[in-house]
């Protein structure tokens, strides 16, 4: 998992030297404009399998950018028909928004702030070793540990005394700036070359350690110490940060008056824990965790908990946040849990109500401060919110995707007159709702592990778990886009991460069929996947007839010399943005570029 910060680092050269350009517009659609920044964002914070291929990138950032003015049409039609009004819609817009605000909130009253403390630290850091190596003495008895500290105190060597405790382990021990334990850093990293420290008190025993030798890249410039310097910043970053965070948030609560209902707190983990039952049963291994899916949240909002769902779950102040929230919080965060127990389910809830409420409180603040007017708040939140809204645009055609029985009798009786021709493909697949397993499929990959050995650690689509991942033949028009983007591949490409329903798709083609005949087919058995296959192609069929509309209605256009002067890497990572005051998200949203309405507009609008 790489954060999103990391990247940031990775892009300076190109942000630097393009600053002044930033806001240069790539493309104009309608009253919406891709700037050149939010492209650079979008095309290197999301991950694609083929950006490796050589000669590619003209074509994929033309691909790219159209399939983020797909969006952007969407996005307008979608503030047209007013579904920036609808109940769920305007829910997330809004939660999007206030996760932003607080985001600006840290990076003002803490983050900010902090800047001094750190660069204080950061001197400190630098003066000193980054790494130390060191080796140790253990006893569980104090009195036995201060008589070996006497014995070295007296000049006895310490590798004579490990001579005389052949029990005590050899191993050679490395401390970085950057340990959890502070207090032993700064008592390790303040010993010279050959000293031992005195003896150290933990849990489990009294420790003396001998220092071996001290590693210092950065004040002798040797190799690696760019990197290490980078490591000891934002070591002395997170540090200061977290002073003034704890401080912050101290003074922040200090006097906060906020009433959480326990009777509702404890129903909606008596209800998750019938939803985690099943799943348990099915865990094969105790140490994976148990996730809701949206299935299950949607269960618990109008099935489960519609008598309780309206009713307060908060009093903030003046504010009543009702249940309702709570749970499209945990949808969000979506916890997972060691055990289907009610006692572990309900600690874990009691947590992120805890967390629910800060979030509440320190949003609130940010508000009041008229964050939310800022141009970096507005920046995100507008990607966001325009990919939000082309959602429920999208969501609004599925109504047409809708297939009678006699529309799926027609196609049946069609393919069998006239024996259609068909492309068949097999493929090996990882199918997860993960995006950590995403980025760790990617990682896996480059370092050229074979796809089939990810598929059986990784995938979890049930109906390959015996064939580790592999389909076995089919034809193109099955499994939606997987189908389609298969029939389009070479044997051995790889695609992905691809977006369906189920999460997100890996996969890659290894067999190929020429177009063959169809067979004979007994309707029964059939009917349900011809009609899987029907709705999906009549679905994006309206999707693309729609977006061509959209295009001649708002109209588009496109500044080539700035998209083909606008510099990208082929990074291939999941990266994430952690937020301000706690939580994360994709650094930008992860959509699949859609384009198949581009090559339509373009043949009807004479365009080039």
């Amino acid at each position: 998992m790489i954060k999103y910060v990391f990247l940031l680092l990775s892009l300076s050269f190109i942000m630097q030297t393009k600053a002044q350009t930033d806001d240069e517009v790539i493309a104009k659609i309608g009253n919406i404009s891709v700037t050149r920044k939010e492209f650079i964002q979008r095309y290197e914070m999301m991950p694609q399998l083929d950006r490796q291929m050589k000669g590619i990138t003209p074509q994929l950032k033309e691909e790219f950018l159209y399939g983020i003015i797909f969006e952007k049409l969407f996005a307008q039609a979608a503030l047209e028909h007013r579904l920036d009004t609808v109940e769920i819609t305007s829910y997330s817009i809004h939660e999007f928004e206030k996760m932003f605000v607080r985001d600006a909130l840290y990076n003002k009253e803490v983050a900010e702030k902090a800047k001094g403390k750190a660069q204080q630290l950061l001197a400190d850091y630098l003066s000193n070793a980054t790494k130390v190596f060191a080796r140790v003495l253990y006893s569980p008895n104090e009195k036995e540990i201060k008589n070996y500290s006497t014995l070295l105190s007296k000049g006895l060597p310490f590798d004579s005394l490990m001579v005389e405790l052949p029990e005590q382990s050899n191993d050679t021990l490395t401390f970085e700036i950057g340990m959890e334990d502070e207090k032993l850093e700064r008592q390790i990293f303040a010993m010279p070359e050959n000293a031992n420290t005195l003896p150290i008190r933990f849990e489990n025993g009294w420790y003396i350690y001998h220092i071996i030798k001290r590693y210092e890249p950065i004040l002798e410039k040797s190799q690696g110490w760019e990197s290490e310097y980078q490591q000891i910043k934002k070591v002395a970053r997170q540090r200061a940060e977290r002073e003034y965070f704890i401080r912050y948030m101290k003074q922040m609560f200090l006097n906060k008056k906020v009433d959480a209902n326990g009777p509702l707190l404890k129903l909606s983990a008596e209800k998750i824990v019938l939803l985690l039952k099943g799943k348990e049963a099915k865990r094969k291994d105790e140490k994976d965790k148990l996730y809701l899916s949206e299935e299950d949240f949607y269960a618990l909002e109008h099935t489960a908990l519609t008598d309780s769902i309206t009713k307060v779950f908060v009093k903030l102040g003046k504010r009543n946040i009702p249940l309702k929230s709570f749970i499209r919080f945990l949808n969000f965060e979506n916890p997972g849990f060691t055990s289907a127990e009610t006692k572990h389910v309900l600690s874990v809830l009691n947590g992120k109500t805890r967390e629910f409420i800060e979030r509440e409180v320190l949003a609130e603040e940010g508000y009041k401060q008229k964050l939310d007017q800022t141009k970096e708040v507005k920046e995100s939140f507008g990607i966001w919110r325009d990919f939000l809204l082309h959602q429920a645009m999208q969501g609004a055609f599925l109504d047409s995707a809708k297939v009678s029985d006699d529309e799926v009798a027609s196609y049946y009786a069609k393919r069998n007159l006239k024996k259609e021709s068909v492309t068949l493909v097999d493929i090996v697949e990882v199918l997860t709702n993960s995006l950590e397993t995403v980025d760790t499929v990617l990682q896996k990959l480059k370092e050229g592990v074979d796809l089939k050995i990810l598929a059986k650690q990784y995938s979890q689509r049930e109906m390959t778990k015996e064939s580790s991942g592999e389909f076995g033949l089919f034809p193109t028009t099955s499994f939606g886009e997987i189908g389609r983007i298969a029939g389009t591949l070479k044997i051995g490409d790889v695609y992905g991460p691809l977006k369906v329903p189920e999460g997100y798709s890996i996969f890659k083609l290894i067999d190929k069929k020429n177009p063959a005949a169809a067979v004979d087919e007994d309707f029964a058995v059939m009917k349900e996947k011809y009609r899987r296959d029907l709705a999906f192609n009549k679905l994006r069929n309206s999707i693309i007839n729609y977006s061509v509309d959209l295009a001649r209605k708002y109209g588009i256009t496109i500044n080539e010399d700035i998209l083909k002067a606008t510099p990208v890497t082929n990074l291939n990572s999941v990266i994430y943005r952690y937020i301000g005051f706690g939580g994360k998200i994709t650094a930008v949203p992860m959509t699949t570029p859609f384009t198949d309405w581009v090559e339509k507009w373009k043949k009807n609008s004479n365009t080039p």
